[in-house]
């Protein structure tokens, strides 16, 4: 028998979540006040995946896309130094730990004696002798790093480059143990999980375009320009929905796939005052992202990506144009945590990117700009700081017919893509088959 499921929020959480359910059987509606679906990654550059991104890859899968994607060229991953230095980070074909062990001897971002701490630290890490510290969630990752030996070059070049592309501030602002989970799930679990794949297309173009084209084909109902403006409850249960135009929307399940910030508005005072669910997330806060994609006259073969050291952009990708079919390369350059260049110009910004871009891919004159676009987000990403996790809530809330799904909720990683489909698929598998 199947379920009614109305889902509040038309990003990848609760398209994910949809597609999961509709395949069930369940029939499903989403509600999204923007007038397209994807939210804030449809203007995102192409992700970065890897093999421990399991969630993205099922996703991929049921989208028909992941075999073509494995089959794209490794991309290493680059650090530009302030000294100049372009270093890569190695992927080696080689059995774990040893892929990760000659990673670590071969890499020239980090000095001798920083390659030696952390070998030694990995080296107790696998034996647990001693075991990790039991408060890593409640500490600095730059502190962290450093009592294990990284000097503060080391910190400050490649670790902080790592923590703003993986959580998305840097290193003094991020919690330890989600840095360290991150590192290991990423980059410590074998040859085939250091493999980075970037395809040459945006998000939109690569994954919200075809989920909305699957989504249509197995009949969700999507409803752009909608605001829920209340949720009202009976007892346990949410009862219904009401829309802006005082519509009442009811279902047998409830998804909220919102931003934390949207979701308690739409909550009675009663449900946020009586029940630490949902007293928490005012503790949860979010740092900027401005995301700057050109379009330039200079054709290139293959996906580069660049972390770069104390630029005002943390990092660029730049890949073949294959969405225009032309002569032409697209370059995203991405800052987070940001704000001052928030209320910049379009020029200032687009000038500030060609000078990165300079230092990034160095290498004669600068291409001619065909377009450039401007995303500004002041709001944009969970911050991780230090004892955050514990106010990232679970998908099932305390009213039995209500689940929360979103980036920033508790899947264990941080608010990445990742997150994001995780949290849509684990919502999906909760609501059961039979009767509500």
């Amino acid at each position: 028998m199947s379920r009614t499921v109305l889902i509040l929020g038309g990003g990848i959480a609760g398209l994910t979540a949809a597609l999961d359910l509709a395949a069930n059987g369940h029939s499903v509606t989403v509600i999204e006040q923007a007038d397209h679906v994807g939210g804030r990654l449809s203007q995102a550059p192409p992700p970065l995946l890897l093999e421990a991104h399991y969630a993205t890859w099922a996703l991929l899968k049921t989208l028909g896309k992941d075999l073509h994607t494995r089959r794209l060229r490794h991309t290493p991953l680059e650090f530009l130094q302030t000294t100049g230095a372009r270093i890569q980070f190695l992927h080696l074909p080689l059995p774990s730990p040893l892929n990760t062990l000659l990673g670590t001897t071969l890499f020239q971002g980090l000095s001798m004696r920083d390659r030696w701490h952390l070998l030694s630290f990995l080296e107790r890490t696998w034996e647990q002798d001693p075991p990790l510290p039991n408060d890593l969630d409640a500490r600095v990752a730059d502190e962290w790093l450093a009592s294990i030996g990284q000097s503060e070059q080391a910190r400050h070049g490649v670790w902080n480059s790592l923590a703003r592309l993986l959580l998305g501030a840097a290193l003094p602002q991020v919690s330890a143990g989600l840095f360290m989970r991150t590192l290991r799930r990423c980059f410590l679990t074998g040859a085939r999980a250091t493999k980075l794949l970037i395809p040459p297309h945006g998000l939109g173009a690569f994954l919200i375009t075809p989920l909305r084209t699957q989504l249509d084909r197995l009949g969700v109902r999507v409803h752009l320009n909608t605001t829920a403006t209340q949720l009202q409850f009976v007892q346990d249960r949410v009862a219904h929905v009401e829309l802006a135009d005082r519509t009442r929307l009811t279902a047998d399940w409830y998804i909220s796939a919102l931003p934390h910030h949207r979701l308690t508005p739409l909550l009675p005072e009663r449900v946020v005052t009586h029940y630490a669910y949902f007293q928490q997330l005012s503790r949860l806060s979010e740092s900027s992202l401005v995301i700057v994609r050109l379009h330039l006259a200079q054709p290139i073969e293959q996906t580069q990506l660049v972390l770069l050291e104390r630029n005002r952009f943390h990092w660029m990708i730049r890949h073949p144009d294959e969405e225009r079919h032309e002569q032409a390369t697209v370059l995203w350059a991405v800052a987070v945590d940001e704000p001052d260049l928030l209320p910049q110009s379009k020029n200032d910004l687009v000038q500030l990117t060609l000078s990165d871009m300079a230092h990034a891919f160095p290498g004669g004159s600068l291409p001619r700009l065909i377009e450039a676009d401007i995303v500004r987000l002041p709001s944009a990403i969970l911050a991780t700081k230090p004892s955050t996790q514990q106010c990232r809530p679970l998908s099932n809330s305390p009213f039995t017919n209500f689940l929360v799904a979103g980036a920033w909720t508790d899947t264990g990683w941080p608010a990445n893509l990742e997150s994001a489909i995780l949290s849509g698929q684990r919502c999906a598998a909760l609501v059961p088959p039979g009767a509500p």
